[in-house]
């Protein structure tokens, strides 16, 4: 089982080396739409450059499921935690991991929906990059699929090493 975690951990790292790749995408991308609309026709330079937005925005949603899905290996996804974390230990540890469960529940929601979307994405094609949107649609299902996988890295994880689940996000190193 510590080899499924280890794994689910490597690829971790090779997904949060994606996230910050696209984040950079993204980054030069709005700066080279800011300076072509605002810097450059103010010294009367009138081009456009519209794939930027486009770019952008389809990095941006990889960006956002990629990130969700590394984010739930180290409970860091939005919670309200507060309730479970005064509880007792014996109803709050089981609360915590009925909230993992339907939230496994949900990511196959998310999954099954994201592969409809991607089904449909196969007859879109994008206004100015001229792609298929299937490019774009995956990005549902396999940060569903993700997030799943880190669900139950994060369970068996705490499990293995006897942590209390409820407090793992502040046992999380910051990277």
């Amino acid at each position: 089982m510590q080899t499924i975690v280890s794994a689910v951990d490597r690829l971790n790292a090779g997904v949060t080396l994606v996230v910050g790749l696209l984040l950079m995408v993204v980054t030069v991308s709005v700066f080279g739409q800011v300076t072509v609309r605002f810097i450059l026709t103010t010294g009367g330079i009138n081009i456009s450059a519209p794939w930027t937005e486009e770019l952008a925005r389809y990095s941006l949603i990889w960006m956002v499921f990629l990130g969700a899905g590394v984010g739930v290996r180290h409970a860091q996804m939005i919670a309200l935690e507060f309730v479970i974390r005064k509880l007792p230990a014996r109803v709050g540890i089981p609360l915590r991991y009925v909230s993992i469960l339907l939230g496994i529940a949900f990511f196959a929601l998310m999954f099954w929906v994201g592969l409809g979307f991607v089904d449909l994405g196969r007859s879109e094609t994008s206004p100015v990059l001229g792609i298929t949107k299937d490019y774009v649609y995956w990005a549902m299902p396999f940060g569903a699929a993700l997030m799943i996988l880190n669900s139950l890295a994060l369970v068996i994880d705490t499990h293995l090493n006897a942590r209390d689940i409820r407090f793992v996000a502040d046992e999380t190193p910051e990277v």
